[in-house]
């Protein structure tokens, strides 16, 4: 086969997988695409507030959505009333211990004069039940350290379960989808809304079989838009490793039966300027390595 031949064959090839090659540089059709998270409770309740609807735009932190469980804030109340009272009887304990220690001295003191019958035996008596009493009140007190112990941990296990009721923004973004209203139950684990991130788009594109070897994860590119004179920087971060056929919405059989490599781009989200859309297609300019 002739060169002029061969160069035809190559350029067909190109043009079969979307790709164009213009010398070492390949211009490669791409579409913007963004992140979706779907925002669901991590306990089941019923919905009672959704701060946010389609359309709404949303900032990390913000509060999504409200959910309720019936009965939960009487049991946090009480929860909360036991560990105050286990704490109290807790704070009891240095008073114990000093009661103890002074009633076992004086029975120690007792001793010889008891032997020596300057005190009676009823005197005796007395101050080692007083120890003795002293030294139970003690033991009770100190086994209210861990009943205290126990009903703060069971204040924190029922306000975790209410933190777990409300739907927080992980990231800045749009609220896309709203899986539920208000009055409805809605099951652990079960998307309320979806946002999407649509601050930091990324562009899909595929790049046909006899490029794909000549580009590299981290290779900067240009990314072009449509009726747009000023490109934008970005660069390669995801190389598919499991060659495909051209997606479905290549339009010919020969564009089908094309076999290509998916690549994902990333932009400069402050050079970009919110002007990357979903869906929007690109062309992407990538110098081929050599």
């Amino acid at each position: 086969m002739s060169r002029t031949a061969q160069a035809f064959a190559l350029a067909a090839v190109a043009l079969g997988s979307g790709c164009r090659r213009h010398g070492d540089t390949l211009r490669v059709s791409g579409t913007v695409e963004i992140r979706e998270l779907q925002l669901a409770p991590l306990a089941s309740g019923r919905l009672a507030r959704l701060l946010k609807d389609e359309g709404d735009t949303v900032h990390r932190g913000d509060t999504i959505a409200v959910l309720e469980q019936p009965g939960l804030e009487a049991l946090i109340s009480q929860r909360r009333a036991q560990a105050e009272a286990a704490a109290a009887r807790a704070s009891e304990i240095a008073a114990a211990v000093a009661d103890s220690q002074r009633a076992a001295n004086d029975l120690r003191r007792a001793a010889p004069l008891h032997q020596s019958g300057v005190i009676s035996e009823q005197q005796y008596e007395n101050l080692g039940a007083a120890a003795v009493a002293a030294a139970a009140r003690l033991q009770a007190v100190r086994a209210a350290t861990g009943d205290s112990a126990a009903a703060r941990a069971g204040l924190r296990a029922t306000e975790a379960i209410r933190e777990q009721l409300t739907v927080i923004a992980p990231e800045d973004g749009v609220v896309l989808t709203r899986f539920a209203d208000p009055g409805e139950a809605v099951s652990a684990g079960v998307p309320v809304v979806s946002i999407g991130l649509v601050h930091r788009p990324w562009i899909r594109a595929y790049v046909g079989d006899r490029f794909i070897a000549r580009l590299k994860v981290g290779q900067s590119i240009t990314v072009r838009l449509d009726g747009y004179d000023r490109s934008f920087s970005g660069r390669i971060v995801e190389i598919g490793s499991r060659a495909e056929f051209t997606p479905r919405a290549a339009l010919t059989e020969r564009e089908r039966a094309d076999i290509v490599f998916g690549i994902k781009v990333e932009t400069d989200s402050q050079d970009v300027g919110g002007r990357l859309k979903a869906g929007m297609p690109v062309t992407l300019e990538i110098e081929l390595l050599s």
